[in-house]
């Protein structure tokens, strides 16, 4: 059950901000707030901006795995010596 529950919570952390981003910019498109040059050069900074933070929380995540999976080998270590 925990596992879901950490799942979930990596789900959310790395869907909910690119959606946010690509939300306000597919609106300010529509809206025609934003167009041309400057409606390209947002949507590519919205990218660049989405995938920093998915990357962050990624990276994040797996020193996270790997220290804890790096304790539990060291512990069953000292448990057999």
């Amino acid at each position: 059950m925990e596992v879901l529950l950490v799942k979930a919570e990596f789900i959310l952390k790395v869907v909910i901000p690119p959606f946010i981003i690509f939300a306000i910019l597919v609106w300010l498109t529509i809206e025609h707030y934003i167009s041309g040059w400057v409606m390209y050069l947002l949507w590519v900074i919205g990218f660049v901006v989405a995938n920093i933070i998915v990357t962050k929380i990624s990276t994040r995540w797996s020193i996270q795995r790997m220290r804890e999976k790096r304790a539990k080998e060291e512990k069953q270590k000292n448990e057999n010596n």
